[in-house]
């Protein structure tokens, strides 16, 4: 949106989301997954940006997401010291700090914790989140190997 002020400020949502397995960034639009661990086929998602001027324009558009089955053999789940929905709410964080330290590209396959219930994800302190790298050929990298990394990053953590 070329405009500037508050018609120029976009923000960006699904639009019919009967899913959890997607959820996007209001701010970037940058879709991410949330949960589609044993899932397979095309998502479509309806996306609608909308500018904050007085009338309040908005347009709308489908993105298709493709979610593969070849990849389940090289997921790696990371466990997190952190309530659910703190991971949640910070998922594009999180995606940024393992690319930054793991020096690959990664994908987050799924966020889970013990706790079902909405009131008790709050109460719960360790999180799983399930992740797959690719490398900058956008290669898989193997489960083996995103350990052995992970291993290495928390040794040196430890030692520092």
């Amino acid at each position: 949106d070329p405009d500037s002020g508050d018609n120029g400020l976009l923000l960006y949502s699904l639009v019919n989301n009967q899913t959890n397995e997607f959820d996007i960034n209001e701010n970037t639009g940058q879709i991410f997954t949330v949960s589609v661990a044993g899932k397979v086929g095309t998502f479509y998602l309806e996306v609608q940006a909308t500018d904050q001027g007085t009338r309040r324009l908005s347009a709308r558009t489908t993105v298709n997401v493709t979610v593969d089955s070849s990849s389940s053999n090289n997921m790696v789940v990371v466990v997190l010291n952190q309530k659910i929905n703190v991971v949640e709410r910070n998922i594009a964080e999180v995606k940024r700090v393992l690319e930054d330290k793991l020096a690959w590209n990664v994908y987050i396959v799924d966020v889970y914790s013990k706790e079902f219930e909405r009131e008790a994800r709050s109460s719960t302190d360790t999180t799983w989140v399930k992740i797959i790298a690719f490398d900058e050929a956008s290669q898989e990298v193997s489960a083996e190997d995103v350990k052995r990394s992970v291993w290495h990053r928390v040794k040196a953590m430890q030692l520092g």
